[in-house]
């Protein structure tokens, strides 16, 4: 990265709630980046998080991708984050891609990069054929085609769930989570008390609601599997995977059903990262996605030097 394009970057961030329905809103970081290499080609970036972490999780990603000129919106599904957490909510995937959808209408944003980590990453997958327009290419983070939000990597939240209402369940519950992101590391030295205090926040701020929440999604389906719809996925779609404790990340079996039913599907093994690929290599993660930024860029450009002929 360009230290003087970092040094150049001016950077306007705000935190929103936007609306998607009655008693349902969804919290949306975004920042419009200006710097020397910014121009109309420029994808905007799309960030869905996993249950834990919600957007400070890409926090090290946006000052990287801003200073290239990338405006980037971080969306926290429903039930994730400081998002809205309404008791009898449809917390199935194919509706947090049409929440996605409808945040991102609101907002203006149109083909765009998403990037999905953990079970985001099956809602990005979602979105990419519910409402393609949206969507210029993926990028998976350790998740892939599952159908509930309890299944692959988000497992730890669920495995929480049960305690939630018990006394004392906040010490308990920030335990966990230092414990199991400790665990599913190459190198723990990023899991600051901070970083803890952050991942763990929304869940200990609410606990019944937490629990509540936590239960409807494990309870969630959706009508039609992913698996049979990723021929419908026509954008390209690239999966980063750490190369070290692999537990609580995508399994290699959900990783080949990608490989058969996505026209356009690549995967990288990234060395010294466990499970959380963009807080230990977040430069892996920006790699990715300014190599499909650029490639829809030279689309683009492409594009519209045919039409001025």
């Amino acid at each position: 990265m360009n230290i003087l394009l970092l040094l150049l970057a001016i950077d306007s961030t705000s935190i929103a709630r936007v609306a998607v329905a009655p008693r349902e809103s969804l919290t949306v970081q975004s920042t419009i980046a200006t710097s020397p290499r910014e121009d109309s080609t420029a994808a905007p970036i799309v960030f869905l998080p996993g249950l834990l972490g919600g957007n400070f999780g890409f926090r090290r990603l946006t000052p990287l991708l801003t200073a290239s000129g990338h405006s980037t919106f971080a969306i926290e599904p429903l039930g994730v984050g400081s998002s809205s957490h309404p008791d009898g909510g449809d917390y199935s995937l194919d509706a947090q891609a049409d929440r996605v959808n409808a945040v991102l209408d609101t907002l203006g944003v149109s083909d765009a990069i998403i990037v999905g980590s953990n079970f985001g990453a099956a809602v990005a997958l979602r979105l990419a054929y519910r409402h393609p327009e949206r969507v210029a290419a993926v990028v998976l983070i350790e998740g892939g085609p599952v159908d509930r939000s309890s299944t692959g990597g988000a497992s730890l939240a669920f495995r929480l769930a049960p305690v939630l209402k018990l006394f004392g369940a906040r010490g308990m519950a920030r335990r966990h989570i230092a414990d199991a992101l400790r665990k599913y590391s190459a190198d723990p030295a990023w899991i600051t008390d901070e970083v803890v205090e952050a991942y763990a926040r929304p869940i200990v701020q609410d606990l019944g609601g937490a629990a509540r929440v936590l239960n409807a999604m494990q309870r969630a389906a959706v009508p039609s599997p992913l698996a049979e719809n990723l021929w419908r996925v026509r954008q390209p779609v690239r999966l980063l995977v750490g190369a070290v404790k692999r537990q609580g990340g995508i399994e290699p079996s959900e990783i080949a059903v990608l490989h058969d039913g996505l026209a356009d599907f690549a995967s990288d093994t990234v060395a010294n990262s466990g499970v959380y690929v963009h807080e230990e290599r977040p430069d892996a993660v920006v790699h990715t996605i300014l190599a499909l930024a650029d490639g829809r860029r030279r689309a683009v450009v492409s594009a519209l030097d045919t039409t001025s002929r």
